[in-house]
């Protein structure tokens, strides 16, 4: 008597095979050679799966669908890629601990590396694995791509053609494969007297303080490990002041990007970015983006606080009512200066336009006489006029564009502040403002029906302006 005959079901893409087997009814049992004959039958050339037909006849596994062969799926090759041997991706915000600490001192905006370090190493791509299905039809693996080598400056590609090392010690960056490693300034002690200001075409890094009178300025960023006191600091990349200012006699704090500090007593600061802080004492404090105000204290106390995408803070002001003014979005002084600028712009265009005017009748006088007048020194005058008003307008218009950006990302600033105003805290809005007279918490402080709303708890609190 023959034996059953057992069922075989292909997948669709010919990359596996499962086997049904039935009870013989007699002594007779299956082999393994019987089930790969069937299998050949059904077109399966390769990937049979020994292992499987033998558990099937040694075990007699009927009436269940088992898997008996199996293609293999093609692996393209991974491509080269460069290993970096220094950090990438820096953190430029502060940590809150969970004791409610902020962590200042792990802030960092520049990664440093030292001449002869090893910087980098380029791992070549792989040639992949070829694929096949139960038909034995082969589909052949892409071998992945190699990089260039790698582009910058400041560091040498090693004899084995794979490892990079640093020619230079300095702050070393990394942006699309391309690595530069640029002059870094750095004082193991204060900026004093005996050090002289520091001004520096690059980053600047201070492990000590600075003192009282002292000036540092860099074209990149600032980093000061300690205290800044009554100093000048501008880093035009951004700033970092781990130990806070303590500006007893007034400090001056300046970036055109961000600018973080463990605290700011009685400063002057202005960044064209994001301003980090655990407090504010008495200071005027300006951020062209958002102002964050974090850790245990994340208060705002004194002075005067504006921020143009909005202010987060934990507490506003304080109980012995100090005299202070937050404000966020477009100032109404801002708006006067925008008045100012379009007027003095138009002015200065339309004398532009005159002394074109006057220009041209010069190159007519020219043509017709057929001789020269251009070191005539009233054409000269015009055409030094021409060039310094040039300069001017072109000025007044990035102001402009910087202004209309500003007033785009502005629309949604709010004060949100999370624990505390305290009465006889000013609030702004744009050029709306009020006075809080009672103590608030939780609340946040927008623009609400053409004035100042005060939300707390899902629903707007009406305010005494």
């Amino acid at each position: 008597m023959p034996l059953p005959m057992p069922s075989v079901r292909i997948t669709d893409d010919c990359m596996e095979a499962y086997m049904t087997v039935y009870p013989t009814g007699t002594p007779e049992n299956y082999t393994v050679e019987y089930l790969a004959d069937i299998l050949h039958l059904n077109h399966i050339k390769i990937g049979i799966m020994q292992e499987m037909l033998q558990a099937i006849v040694n075990q007699h596994i009927y009436n269940k669908e088992v898997l008996v062969a199996k293609g293999k799926a093609v692996q393209p090759g991974q491509d080269g890629y460069f290993e970096y041997m220094f950090e990438t991706d820096l953190s430029q915000k502060p940590i809150e601990n969970e004791d409610g600490t902020v962590d200042y001192k792990n802030i960092k905006m520049i990664e440093l590396v030292s001449e002869g370090q090893v910087i980098a190493v380029y791992h070549a791509s792989t040639a992949g694995t070829n694929g096949y299905n139960l038909q034995a039809q082969f589909q052949m693996a892409k071998r992945g791509i190699e990089l260039p080598p790698l582009r910058g400056t400041g560091f040498q590609r090693m004899e084995d053609g794979i490892t990079y090392q640093a020619t230079v010690s300095g702050k070393i960056t990394e942006i699309n494969n391309r690595v530069n490693i640029f002059p870094v300034h750095e004082l193991f002690g204060d900026v004093d007297l005996s050090s002289g200001n520091i001004e520096f075409n690059g980053d600047v890094i201070i492990h000590g303080n600075v003192l009282d009178g002292m000036s540092v300025k860099a074209s990149g960023t600032v980093t000061v490990d300690k205290v800044v006191e009554s100093a000048y600091i501008e880093g035009r990349k951004g700033v970092i002041l781990r130990g806070g200012v303590l500006g007893r006699n007034g400090a001056t704090i300046r970036s055109k990007g961000n600018i973080a500090a463990l605290f700011f007593e009685y400063a002057d600061v202005e960044a064209a970015g994001d301003i980090e802080g655990e407090y504010f004492l008495d200071s005027r404090v300006y951020a062209g983006g958002r102002i964050n105000l974090s850790g245990k204290k994340g208060c705002i106390v004194g002075g005067k606080t504006h921020a143009v995408r909005g202010i987060d803070a934990y507490e506003v002001g304080n109980v012995a009512g100090s005299n202070t003014e937050v404000s966020v979005g477009v100032s109404q002084g801002a708006i006067g200066e925008l008045a100012t600028l379009e007027r003095l712009l138009k002015d200065e265009e339309a004398q532009l336009q005159r002394i074109e005017e006057g220009l041209v009748q010069f190159e007519t006088i020219m043509r017709e006489k057929g001789c020269s007048f251009r070191d005539d020194p009233r054409r000269m005058s015009l055409v030094k006029q021409k060039i310094r008003l040039s300069a001017q307008i072109a000025g007044k218009r990035e102001q402009l564009s910087t202004f209309e950006k500003m007033r785009e990302v502005s629309g949604n600033a709010s004060v949100k502040v999370v624990r505390a105003v305290y009465p006889g805290t000013r609030i702004c809005v744009d050029e709306q403002y009020i006075q809080v007279k009672e103590f608030q918490k939780a609340v946040e402080f927008k623009k609400y029906m053409g004035s100042i709303g005060m939300f707390n708890m899902g629903y707007t609190v009406r305010n005494d302006s």
